[in-house]
């Protein structure tokens, strides 16, 4: 290997560094399941270092990958038929992705920050909701079971507790945009 390839490649793998929150979310944002989604980020950085000489420096290293992503969500979901809990179809998968890869926007730091602070804000139940949703991947009937709600009351909570979020948010970040 040519020391301008490896170099090539090294740069392409500090992108992936840099950018792998961003790429984990998209990621979890189709395959709500956090082992899944870390076995697919890893493949997915299996992939791009494979044809990091494929990348052209200077254009949107994160679409780039977020495409590679996709087929890797879209293998996953092949791999396990719709057996497992929350898998979407491969045409969800692609309808989802025609809308737009993560922003590589300076804020989102800030956006971050801002989402953690806004959390703490949550009364207990709404947050703990959220977490379980979001960060533990379980499905609203498993979170009406540990809570003793019904399952639409768990929606409601957890479209509230989205709401009350994306206000703080804005709030925070005195903008009309997340």
């Amino acid at each position: 290997m040519s020391e301008t390839t490896r170099s090539h490649r090294d740069h392409v793998h500090g992108l992936f560094i840099k950018h792998s929150p961003l790429i984990r979310g998209f990621i979890l944002s189709l395959l709500p399941n956090m082992s899944r989604a870390d076995d697919v980020l890893q493949e997915t950085f299996l992939t791009i270092s494979d044809k990091a000489n494929g990348f052209a420096i200077g254009t949107d290293f994160v679409a780039w990958a977020c495409t590679i992503a996709k087929y890797k969500v879209l293998e996953e979901c092949k791999r396990h038929g719709g057996k497992a809990t929350a898998v979407l179809s491969p045409e969800v998968v692609e309808a989802l992705c025609v809308v737009q890869h993560p922003s590589t926007d300076d804020r989102e730091g800030e956006k971050l920050q801002a989402l953690t602070m806004c959390l703490d804000t949550l009364p207990p139940s709404m947050r703990r909701a959220i977490e379980l949703r979001y960060t533990r991947a379980h499905t609203a009937s498993e979170i009406a079971s540990l809570f003793e709600w019904s399952t639409d009351s768990v929606y409601v909570i957890l479209s509230r507790a989205r709401a009350a979020l994306e206000k703080c948010i804005n709030i925070r970040l005195k903008t009309d945009e997340v």
